[in-house]
């Protein structure tokens, strides 16, 4: 195990303004370059020079998955060595680099690295800014927060699909991906000279007087005076181990498994669902408006659901927005009015992206301060195989020609497992003296019903 880790910064009364903005803006060039491909797909599909077939397009829809998941490797092993202010910045550039990638790419294995490239990028910034806003919140608002900050990914995603119907028949699928890439025009120069870096990362590494710095700037209380241990920067190696030890070894493996069925309806949706409805019998303009929908649902219901954890605790909010997930994916596979349809993909939309954010609000809650990020990401690893595996499920439930209703109870499926999964993750120890006192602290622990 570990040594303790160094004194924190005292809990604050308020949270930064400047962080929750700046990570909204991080999360909705995010989420815009995350929905892009499965916007556009439709109209890759069309596109006769390229010849792309439902199959192969299911095979492309998991590269930024694969991104991801090394993203999200390496991200859990760096976030908590160099930073996460430093990682937030260069994920950003990455995965914007590759969006024009993409929209210059002259055919499909161009295309493919450039789909690659962002998911590396998306995977660096999500557990970064994850443990950023929780560290910055007071702890009667972290899901709030969160929820707030990670609704940049709905904001993004609704973004993408209107430009998909609005901009792309005319101008061809490579305006999708080229205005996703100069989005980072804007949000880059402003993240660099406002985002701040985690006081309790400036702290364990020494690094005083920035850390003096960031507080007054952000009128926060550095904290106390103290030495400083080198726990918190310690090798990746020792806090894999703290995650697999005898303690969270159960915990760990259930918030691996939670996540995997929680990426997988999530990417199988954002790939797939403009298809889904035309199988339903919808056009492609109306399609590409249930996606909006999706978004919608991701950007406004979480906000909901994190007031909501923060009364009931992260565990039963997940559960419940799992069931959330269950109940609309599976009521889009009945006929019924148009405006009950669109409710149902709200629904569904609150209960995939929703379900994710307390998931790392969760899982932030469970670990030590030095482990946290390193405990979401290797969560979020493990995840982007069902956010891999998602795109190519679709595409075989497609392929297979199944009757509609089939396709959405197929999707809701891995939605009623994670439910299950989240229900079983052991509840945090409150009689261990340690995880008190680290509970007391912004960047520890939070005991969680």
């Amino acid at each position: 195990m570990s040594s303790p880790v160094s004194p924190s910064p005292a809990e604050p009364a308020r949270t930064p303004r400047s962080v929750l903005l700046l990570c909204l803006a991080c999360m909705t060039l995010e989420g815009y370059d995350v929905v892009a491909y499965g916007a556009a797909l439709p109209f890759l599909l069309a596109d006769r020079s390229w010849q792309i077939t439902v199959a192969q397009a299911g095979v492309l829809g998991t590269l930024t998955p694969v991104g991801m998941l090394a993203g999200a490797v390496a991200a859990g092993l760096l976030t908590d060595i160099v930073g996460r202010r430093r990682l937030i910045l260069a994920s950003v550039t990455v995965f914007s680099a590759a969006m024009l990638v993409c929209a210059l790419a002259p055919g499909v294995p161009v295309f493919a690295l450039g789909r690659i490239l962002v998911g590396l990028g998306v995977g660096g910034v999500l557990p970064s800014i994850a443990a950023l806003v929780y560290e910055y919140s007071p702890s009667r608002r972290r899901n709030l927060d969160t929820a707030l900050a990670f609704a940049g990914v709905g904001t993004g995603g609704a973004l993408a699909a209107v430009v998909a119907a609005v901009v792309v028949p005319a101008a061809g699928f490579r305006a999708e991906f080229l205005i996703g890439g100069l989005g980072a025009l804007v949000v880059l120069p402003l993240a660099v000279r406002y985002l701040p870096e985690s006081l309790v990362y400036l702290r364990a590494t020494g690094r005083g007087d920035e850390l003096r710095r960031w507080a007054a700037r952000l009128r926060l209380d550095p904290g106390p005076a103290g030495p400083v241990e080198a726990a918190a920067a310690g090798a990746g190696t020792g806090r894999l181990a703290v995650l697999f030890s005898r303690r969270y070894a159960v915990t760990t493996v259930l918030f691996c498994l939670t996540t995997f069925a929680s990426l997988l309806v999530l990417f199988g949706l954002y790939t797939w669902l403009p298809q889904l409805m035309r199988s339903a019998g919808h056009e492609l303009g109306s399609a590409l408006t249930f996606l909006v929908v999706l978004n919608v649902g991701t950007a406004a219901g979480p906000l909901l659901v994190g007031r909501l954890a923060d009364r009931v605790g992260s565990q039963r909010a997940t559960a419940g927005s799992f069931l959330l997930a269950v109940v609309g994916i599976s009521v889009l596979s009945q006929p019924m009015p148009l405006v009950f349809r669109y409710v149902a993909v709200v629904l569904a939309g609150v209960g995939t992206v929703g379900t994710q954010i307390l998931i790392n609000v969760l899982i932030a809650g469970r670990y030590p301060v030095h482990v946290r990020a390193t405990a979401i990401g290797v969560a979020l690893s493990v995840g982007r195989l069902g956010g891999i595996l998602g795109p190519l499920y679709g595409g075989m439930l497609l392929s297979a020609q199944l009757p509609t209703a089939s396709l959405f109870y197929a999707f809701a499926a891995p939605a009623l497992l994670g439910a299950v999964l989240v229900t079983l993750v052991p509840r945090a120890r409150r009689a261990d003296p340690r995880a008190a006192s680290e509970s007391a602290e912004p960047a520890g622990p939070v005991s969680t019903p």
